[in-house]
């Protein structure tokens, strides 16, 4: 038994890490072309991009392990009933039921890795990855920004500089036309200006001087302006960010600790504790996701004979995509109080786990010669 033990697993794990380090490197290149206007900047190093990847790698791999997992196990086990290895077991008087001792023990070993990782590392990750790439912009803006053209990546926002020192960066004659408000945009004129580098977070100040500023309001005929000596204009970052790379919403960025106390507040206060509740329990339902995709991917792919890979992978992409929508679902269902949030988080486990043991039951009834 040892042996056969040693042999499923390494049906199972090796193309388990094949498939996460795959779908690793494809979300990474699919991140990286929504945001190439960020990541390519001319202060952009390796170094910079070794640690884009070094904050997103958790949360990369709370959205391979799940899908790669379901793939090693109807294409590692789907190869062994296949080649009939698994009646030649049978005959040994191994049955279906034996066989899912690996997968659950694997399941067992992800889900304890995606919690932790859900609980702790994701959030941090997500959290320095938004602070990180705001400084990336800060920097990009400094290099970006050329002698007499006009610099438009910020939104709403265009830049124009007549010069630029090559030294310290230092605009001259320069013009900014802020259309951030459309019902009354902003023209700046100014001798000089520069990116102000030193302020943290997510706000990036460019810093005028000796300049004027024209505010027109479209609704009226009223037109302004105003003359300065020194003007700093902050520009939030956030949805440059988000123009560029669709990172996720703040509840992904809180750990469930965060969540609890925000939920708490939110009660305290009078408001709707649902969704932090909802987020948390959601949270750790995709968590313990691939508890539930062993009990149904098992038994699905040691009763098959036909269909080979390319059955495999259609069937990986509809139990995925249907996992996912269910849990959408039952989330909002969650929110709008029509289910307890803690049903709703665990409802699409709960419903793979019942269809994967009748199949289970059906499988091991039938045996795996069809």
């Amino acid at each position: 038994m040892k042996l056969l033990s040693r042999y499923l697993l390494k049906e199972l794990v090796i193309p388990l890490v094949v498939w996460v380090v795959f779908l690793f490197l494809l979300l990474f290149v699919m991140q990286f072309l929504r945001g190439t206007d960020v990541i390519l900047g001319s202060a952009v190093t390796l170094e910079d991009l070794g640690r884009l990847i070094f904050y997103l790698a958790p949360h990369f791999l709370m959205m391979a392990l799940p899908i790669a997992f379901l793939l090693a196990i109807l294409l590692g086990l789907g190869r062994l009933s296949e080649d009939r290895e698994l009646t030649a077991l049978q005959a040994l008087g191994i049955g279906p039921a034996k066989l899912l001792a690996g997968p659950l023990a694997i399941g067992v070993v992800l889900s304890g890795l995606m919690v932790l990782l859900t609980s702790t590392a994701e959030p941090w990750g997500l959290t320095s990855v938004k602070a990180f790439v705001a400084e990336i912009i800060k920097k990009n803006v400094v290099g970006d920004v050329k002698s007499g053209v006009f610099y438009e990546d910020l939104s709403n926002l265009t830049l124009y500089a007549e010069t630029v020192s090559e030294e310290d960066h230092r605009w001259t004659n320069v013009l900014l036309h802020d259309d951030r408000d459309t019902s009354a945009p902003v023209l700046m004129l100014a001798r000089n200006g520069q990116v102000n580098t030193n302020t943290a977070g997510q706000v990036l100040t460019l810093q005028l001087g000796d300049g004027e500023a024209h505010r027109a309001n479209q609704g009226t005929s009223s037109y302004a302006v105003v003359t300065f000596q020194q003007g700093d204009i902050a520009v939030g970052v956030e949805n440059t960010l988000g123009r560029g790379n669709r990172f996720r919403s703040p509840k992904e960025e809180l750990t469930p600790s965060e969540l609890l106390q925000a939920a708490a507040e939110a009660e305290r206060t009078g408001g709707d504790p649902r969704s932090f509740l909802m987020a948390l329990h959601n949270r750790m339902g995709n968590a313990l996701a691939p508890l539930s995709f062993a009990l149904l991917a098992t038994p699905l792919a040691i009763g098959r004979r036909q269909g080979g890979r390319a059955w495999g992978y259609l069937l990986t992409l509809g139990a995925y995509v249907l996992f996912y929508v269910l849990m959408r679902l039952f989330e909002q269902m969650g929110q709008q109080g029509k289910l307890p949030v803690l049903l709703a988080g665990q409802l699409a486990n709960i419903l793979f786990c019942a269809v994967g043991l009748v199949a289970m039951y059906r499988v091991s009834r039938s045996g795996t010669v069809r």
